[in-house]
């Protein structure tokens, strides 16, 4: 493959109107962009060819791991996954879509943190990945969501970890102090500024202050600059009713007295402590929001077609959302990802007087027309309503648990074909007060299990 003439020259490295991310973003050669291929579909057979250093394996991912390849196997069949991923850096990159259009992803994940922020349940942060060491990727705005989620997830961060109060430290500080020494003399400094100027009640000392003012928290106060200008811009409208502008004015109230003078040199070698999970998670974030607008706060409002590599797990996206509908109606009721025997974990239970259930999501449009390949699903949920373990959270016994399957409505594709659903399927768009399982539709195969479909929410 040929690479295009750089568009600057090395000595235009310093220039004054260009970045080093700009610069090394300039000198990336033209990279081949598969058409963008929806969720389990494949690429289509004439792009290939192109794949042949492409050394794709069977199961290419981990339960919450990174997905290698946006989960593509080695039948170039797409998974769960939507995003951007370089299959050969610089070279070859393929994008991959929702298999339904017009998903409001910001929704999701405002729904998301909210849950985790309330629950405390670190499973919402392994859903999706940014790799913003890698080079960007030309595509379309189609995934133009990604800045949203990347600053909603940040003030969630930041606001769940500023709750406990900001971190203090010593900070190495130099001042010229009037009439006084603190610390120890900086010999050379003081008679540069004091001696030789004849200021006779200055005295130049270096000291240690314990204060909030860190490089840590610096870092913070910088990247909330950005998310608030960020929200306050393109999102203002959209998340009008919602507790983020609160969050925001509450985080700006408390950094208030922080400095934002950090550069990007120091950014790079901030130490994170592992007895501070909320801030190393913060700090985390807060880089990749810089970096993503290559940290010049005027970069805020310019949208461009390029984008990290990034990753959304959207099976996992979609189990919050139903969480989110299932304990705003059934609240103190419904557990989410219990754990099971030999590591495994159910999606839900649902434990009240009247029913104890055991359910799981499933991101699976096609239960809506038919069961096909519901069998490998049964067999999982049945496990888990064995589990003696989840038996014991449920306070079942050795009673025989019925079983609740879960997946989103096509929506989009019944109003595109003006078809009616089939018989027996239903759809929650909010659930009912009052028991679960009168809402659900029996899968007349098996005894004592039922679905109903929870659909995604749309733009």
């Amino acid at each position: 493959m040929k690479m295009n003439e750089p568009i600057l020259n090395k000595t235009d490295v310093g220039a004054k109107n260009f970045s080093p991310l700009q610069y090394a973003q300039q000198h990336i050669k033209r990279a081949i962009v598969v058409p963008p291929i929806r969720e389990h579909t494949k690429i289509p057979e004439q792009y290939h060819t192109l794949f042949e250093n492409v050394k794709f394996v069977g199961n290419p991912t981990e339960y919450l791991g990174i997905p290698k390849y946006l989960g593509i196997d080695q039948n170039f069949t797409a998974s769960y996954y939507i995003g951007t991923s370089w299959l050969i850096e610089n070279e070859l990159a393929v994008v991959v879509t929702p298999k339904m259009e017009n998903i409001d992803f910001v929704q999701m994940f405002l729904t998301a943190l909210e849950l985790e922020e309330k629950y405390k349940k670190d499973y919402f942060s392994k859903c999706y990945g940014i790799c913003l060491d890698e080079p960007h990727i030309e595509t379309t705005t189609q995934l133009s969501q990604l800045t949203p989620m990347l600053v909603l997830h940040y003030i969630s961060l930041l606001y769940r970890m500023a709750q406990r109060g900001l971190k203090k430290n010593y900070v190495t500080q130099e001042e010229n102090l009037k009439s006084k020494v603190k610390g120890r003399i900086m010999i050379g400094r003081h008679l540069q500024k004091n001696v030789f100027m004849q200021r006779a009640d200055r005295i130049f000392c270096q000291f240690q202050e314990y204060t909030n003012d860190t490089p840590e928290n610096r870092l913070l106060k910088r990247a909330l600059l950005f998310a608030d200008r960020f929200v306050n811009g393109s999102m203002q409208q959209k998340l009008s009713d919602t507790n983020i502008p609160h969050k925001l004015s509450r985080l700006k109230t408390l950094f208030n007295h922080i400095s934002d003078d950090i550069e990007p040199y120091q950014i790079q070698h901030l130490p994170t402590n592992k007895l501070y999970k909320d801030y190393r998670d913060a700090i985390r974030v807060a880089k990749m929001l810089l970096r993503r607008f290559d940290y010049s706060i005027a970069k805020v409002d310019d949208y461009n077609h390029s984008t990290p590599p990034f990753w959304i797990d959207m099976s996992r996206l979609y189990e919050m959302w139903v969480w989110s509908k299932l304990d705003t109606v059934y609240p103190k009721q419904i557990e989410f990802q219990v754990d099971g025997h030999c590591k495994s974990q159910v999606d839900y239970i649902k434990v009240s007087a009247n029913e104890k259930l055991v359910m799981d999501a499933k991101y699976k449009p096609h239960y809506e027309d038919s069961n096909h390949g519901i069998l490998a699903d049964i067999r999982e949920i049945s496990g888990y309503a064995r589990d003696r373990k989840i038996l014991n959270r449920l306070d079942a016994n050795d009673d025989e648990v019925k079983c609740v399957i879960i997946y989103p409505q096509r929506e989009i594709l019944r109003q595109e074909e003006n078809d009616d659903p089939i018989d027996d399927c239903k759809e929650a768009v909010n659930f009912e007060n009052g028991d679960l399982l009168p809402q659900c539709s029996e899968i007349r195969w098996f005894r004592n299990f039922y679905k109903i479909s929870v659909p995604l929410p749309i733009k």
